[in-house]
């Protein structure tokens, strides 16, 4: 599965680098999570509460930071496993002025492939639920961003 768009905000794209870079920072705008732990500077784990239809419960990720550019680029993958299941996300953020130089542009980009039991209830559900989460982290990067 893909998803992309891009969106403004009012702030400098260092900032916006830094944010995307912080782990605790970065998880906060991940709905349902209960617990992050930072490994190093490039790695960190977390604990979230996951759901596609009558599948639901907790997932253990792995993240890393695996591609810096500061401040205008930023590649992390995901690895995720419970519920008999698991999910592999990769995903970028790209960073550059604003038209008329107000703000940031970021451009986003996320891949994501499910399999075991959560990939079981179909397609469509699987990516009406991804819609819905992307939708819900984009928006909180948003207000976090445009408030800092």
């Amino acid at each position: 599965m893909h998803y992309d768009g891009s969106f403004e905000v009012p702030v400098p794209k260092e900032k916006v680098y830094a944010f995307v870079l912080d782990p605790a920072k970065i998880t906060s705008i991940f709905p349902d999570v209960q617990d992050v732990k930072v490994v190093d500077d490039s790695n960190f784990t977390l604990k979230a509460k996951v759901g596609i239809s009558f599948v639901r419960g907790n997932m253990d990720v792995k993240m890393t930071i695996a591609e810096r550019t500061p401040p205008t680029f930023a590649r992390m993958k995901a690895k995720g496993n419970g519920l008999s299941s698991s999910v592999e996300l990769e995903n970028t953020f790209a960073m550059e002025d604003a038209a008329g130089g107000k703000g940031t542009l970021v451009k986003w980009a996320a891949d994501a492939k499910i399999s075991g039991l959560m990939a079981s209830v179909g397609s469509r559900l699987i990516d009406a639920a991804a819609q819905k989460y992307v939708a819900e982290i984009i928006g909180s990067l948003k207000e976090k961003l445009s408030s800092a």
